[in-house]
């Protein structure tokens, strides 16, 4: 039985299966699924006795001829991310440093992404228990027979946006037909924009993750996140303006948490565990912002400190804004999951349009 409360969804099925930022203030099967991974930054309800927080070791007794009583071991996950270690995953990396999971009863490894990893194709697989990807990612997934579940969004509002030299007459998506673009081909964003600005004469060029020959051309485009790209191209001397995806209709959730349905309802305890100690590490990492992003350059010391400082003052906003203000972080709604099907429907990415129930439930996040 599927709830029925709008907003929010709780099933357990076993079937088959320039930052310019409008209305965000402070702002600015296989091979597709290996290919969305490149964007950088996816029965009834629960009964109350399978949801709660896993009980504690019991306490140990002073009498000397009673035995102390085993803790209980930690149950051992995985959670693959989205891309190497970020700012964009402060509340996982702040669960783990302050013993969030560890309290909850979790072991929890948390594994980094990367060009060539699929998070969905490793937690279908059986060999995580927990991944990262975007909400249009995870619905196309299902599209393809892999039964996985939205738990709670990391972004209300995807951060996903597309770039260009700051002194190019760009002002609304329309302006980019004609033009170069570095895109990951097959990303639906990208499938919606062409067919909602007619964007027919756009000449696409494979994105690597480099920008170099988007330097050097000074009238190209090219597909990032506000919260990454601008900060790394200024380092190099080059300014950028942006135009945010979501601006244009588009906002699926960004950087979903996510499980299989078979775990879900054969280990309710641990998602809720999971799901509760990252949102709980959200809400830490908003307030220690420079103890945890030391943490995070110890994961990917690739980055430095003040890209990690700008990507989470960019990125404050998509996380604790929108419905989060109210309901909390992760929180996601029925409304937009069914938009974003219908989206995807009407670019042809889509069949026919899922029963909106099935992909996602709020029932783990923990009350506001």
């Amino acid at each position: 039985m599927l709830g029925k409360n709008k907003g929010k969804s709780s099933l357990f099925v076993t079937k088959r299966k320039g930052v310019g930022l409008t209305g965000w203030k402070g702002l600015g099967t296989t091979a597709l699924l290996m290919a969305m991974c490149l964007v950088t930054a996816c029965g009834g309800a629960a009964k109350t006795s399978s949801t709660e927080t896993p009980t504690k070791p019991a306490e140990t007794t002073n009498s000397a001829s009673a035995k102390p009583t085993e803790s209980k071991k930690p149950e051992a996950v995985k959670v693959v991310l989205n891309w190497f270690a970020k700012h964009e995953h402060g509340g996982l990396y702040a669960a783990e440093k302050l013993n969030y999971y560890k309290d909850a009863g979790l072991d929890v490894t948390i594994e980094q992404g990367g060009p060539q990893v699929s998070s969905i194709q490793i937690v279908a697989s059986g060999k995580a228990e927990f991944g990262i990807a975007h909400a249009d990612q995870l619905i196309l997934a299902r599209k393809q027979g892999i039964p996985i579940v939205a738990l709670a969004t990391t972004f209300q509002i995807s951060p996903q946006m597309l770039m260009f030299h700051k002194d190019e007459p760009i002002k609304t998506f329309a302006d980019v037909n004609g033009r170069q673009v570095f895109i990951q081909q097959g990303q639906p964003y990208w499938e919606f924009l062409k067919k909602q600005f007619k964007l027919d004469q756009a000449k696409e060029v494979a994105y690597t993750g480099q920008h170099v020959n988007f330097i050097n051309d000074k009238k190209s485009v090219s597909q990032g996140f506000v919260s990454g790209e601008p900060f790394a191209l200024k380092q190099q001397g080059v300014e950028v303006n942006t135009l945010l995806v979501a601006d244009a209709g588009y906002k699926p959730y960004g950087a979903v948490i996510y499980t299989t349905e078979k775990y879900l309802k054969e280990h309710p305890d641990a998602v809720k565990a999971f799901i509760g100690g990252t949102v709980k590490g959200w809400y830490y990492y908003k307030d220690h912002v420079s103890e945890l992003n030391a943490y995070i350059l110890e994961k990917n010391p690739k980055l430095s400190i003040e890209e990690l400082n700008f990507g989470e003052q960019m990125q404050r906003d998509f996380i604790f804004g929108g419905d989060a203000v109210t309901k909390g972080v992760g929180y996601m709604t029925e409304e937009r999951w069914s938009q974003l099907s219908d989206q995807l429907v009407q670019i042809g990415m889509l069949d026919k349009k899922p029963d909106v129930k099935t992909l996602f439930t709020t029932d783990f996040l923990p009350k506001k």
